[in-house]
């Protein structure tokens, strides 16, 4: 422990230089060169408290922060408002499946299921979710604000929360699932703004605000919205 931060080393080959990670799911995991002297840890990490506090405590505003809850017992998509409870049954069978009951998910788990086929077939799931709710939301906005699109697909972007095309392709991201209502709509005029502005000019902020009044707020928000999603996405 180093300034009271408890923290995991991993040693890789692609490694040049000491690096610092801090993550919901394994918390602060510094990344060291192969045969790299841990006796040199102390020193380094000493150094760079200040920032290693400043990125801990970003995760401090949800409980769990560095809770993995795998398998997820419960999911709660705040843009649509809704929470689903999950029941993984075993099976004798070789087939991993999932069924939506309402407000339940029934997983049918063979004995040999490993953790990235499961993560996998809930990220299917919730893209498929994510598709109709987005649908019905993107259609709404659409025509309330005239902005049009031609067709919207959902992703699993790393680093975007949408995007669109020159073709009119409305692209969301399957995670705004987890964040608030009003930062999925957010993101959703956003990106129809760009309809009428392929960029981000005066003009567009200005056509942006005029749909969304707390254009500049919600902006703010999306750079933190991470901290909504399940650890087990990571």
């Amino acid at each position: 422990m180093i300034a009271n931060f408890d923290y995991n080393v991993r040693e890789s080959h692609k490694a040049r230089n000491v690096t610092l990670k801090v993550s919901r799911r394994r918390g602060l995991e510094v990344v060291v060169p192969e045969g790299f002297d841990h006796h040199l840890l102390p020193e380094i990490l000493s150094s760079r408290q200040d920032w290693i506090a400043g990125q801990l405590e970003r995760f401090e505003s949800l409980p769990g922060r560095f809770e993995l809850d795998w398998p997820p017992q419960q999911l709660s998509l705040e843009a649509a408002g809704v929470s689903f409870d999950f029941d993984y049954r075993e099976i004798s069978g070789n087939r991993l499946r999932l069924q939506q009951e309402g407000e339940r998910i029934a997983v049918s788990l063979p004995a040999n299921t490993d953790d990235e086929s499961l993560a996998q077939l809930l990220i299917r799931w919730l893209k498929g979710y994510a598709k109709q709710h987005c649908s019905e939301v993107a259609r709404e906005l659409s025509e309330e604000s005239g902005l049009q699109y031609t067709k919207l697909i959902v992703r699993g972007q790393k680093t975007r929360w949408g995007s669109y095309s020159s073709r009119g392709t409305l692209s969301l991201n399957y995670k705004l699932l987890f964040l608030p209502e009003q930062l999925l709509r957010h993101v959703i005029l956003h990106e129809l703004s760009h309809s009428v502005q392929m960029n981000h000019s005066d003009e567009f902020w200005s056509l942006l605000t005029s749909l969304d009044k707390d254009t500049r707020q919600h902006d703010a928000q999306l750079a933190e919205a991470w901290k909504y999603l399940p650890a087990w996405l990571e």
